[in-house]
């Protein structure tokens, strides 16, 4: 197994340790700004999707006013 260094006594630790088992400092690093960054990313990823699946049904709705307009002029030239 690899070894690491603990930072809060210095004694060697097994490298998969969260805890120091000899002094209990964690190794479990904390970085709130990366949480944010992970959230914020999130909701970009979302707001993205919804814009995608309003520009798709745009273009839905778009296809089917054509073929309305088509039958609308279809159905006036067999009157």
């Amino acid at each position: 197994m690899k070894s690491a260094i603990c930072s809060g006594c210095g004694r060697t630790i097994e490298n998969n340790f969260l805890y120091c088992p000899w002094c209990g400092h964690s190794r479990i690093v904390k970085n709130d700004d990366s949480l944010d960054l992970m959230f914020n990313k999130l909701a970009e990823s979302k707001k993205a999707s919804r814009r995608n699946q309003l520009y798709q049904m745009e273009q839905e709705l778009d296809n089917m006013e054509q073929e309305l307009s088509v039958l609308v002029l279809s159905a006036e030239m067999h009157k």
